[in-house]
């Protein structure tokens, strides 16, 4: 599991979680416009979770960050 990413100026936090236990993965990504002249980011400027339900949480860090890139890339 990675715990943030920096990428184009934002930083991105995956946060896939389980409903239940032994169940499967939900991706789920924040993330944050950073400030260079700052100490700290920004109010979360995106978050999402998806309704796709994966095997593992890698799966589900993978796919949301996958979508976070191309969201930042679009915008």
């Amino acid at each position: 599991m990675r715990s943030s990413i920096s990428y184009k100026n934002y930083l991105i936090r995956l946060e896939p979680f389980q409903r239940q236990e032994k169940r499967k993965w939900i991706p789920q990504y924040y993330f944050a416009r950073q400030d260079i002249g700052s100490k700290g980011t920004d109010f979360p400027s995106q978050q999402y979770q998806f309704n796709e339900a994966l095997q593992s949480e890698d799966e589900a860090d993978d796919f949301a960050l996958r979508k976070a890139l191309e969201w930042i890339d679009k915008n």
